[in-house]
């Protein structure tokens, strides 16, 4: 089982909680069972691989272009999204469900607004790193809940971030807009 984290390596995209959450399912569960995949940098590294160490299923890949998050997002299983402050226009979020990925995702911001726990994603509290083992856990034990939610994130993506959906809304905005300051 893969699980993907991509991100600036700050506070604001908290991998510390993934692989908190990460060592204890080593821990508990067995190396072999997961891989946990981290790619990024930041001034948070060495802190992570820090609390990494003594695990050889962490892996740091460092910064890496955009064509090879597009790989690591179809080899993936679970891609994990946990800033403590906003997640859902996050790119990575949005690759990852165009990608039909099993999301777990901090309930943060606008998260809930748009993605529904157990429909869309598993939404978690920030940095509860229990809460993410149990949900990597959770989905680790159940393919057909990654496909489902796979397969419902993806509608969401075609029905609501469509480029023609998206171009929509700008000029709707930009009528409204352009209205508002002649009137």
């Amino acid at each position: 089982m893969k699980i993907l984290f991509v991100g600036r390596l700050v506070d604001f995209k908290d991998p510390i909680t993934f692989i908190k959450a990460a060592c204890f399912l080593s821990d508990n569960k067995g190396k072999a069972l997961h891989q946990f995949i981290i790619a990024g940098d930041g001034k948070l590294m060495k802190t992570c691989q820090g609390l990494a160490r003594g695990h050889d299923n962490i892996h740091f890949l460092g910064w890496v272009k955009q064509e090879v998050v597009n790989d690591l997002m179809s080899q993936t299983d679970i891609f994990c999204q946990l800033s403590p402050y906003e997640n859902i226009w996050a790119t990575t979020l949005i690759s990852a469900m165009k990608n039909k990925k099993a999301i777990v995702c901090t309930d943060v911001g606008y998260t809930s607004t748009y993605l529904k726990h157990d429909y869309h994603a598993i939404l978690i509290l920030p940095k509860d790193y229990a809460g993410l083992a149990n949900a990597i856990d959770k989905l680790s034990n159940d393919s057909e809940l990654r496909r489902m939610l796979g397969e419902n994130t993806f509608s969401f993506v075609q029905e609501n971030l469509s480029v023609e959906k998206i171009a929509g809304e700008v000029r709707r905005l930009l009528t409204y807009a352009k209205e508002q300051w002649n009137s």
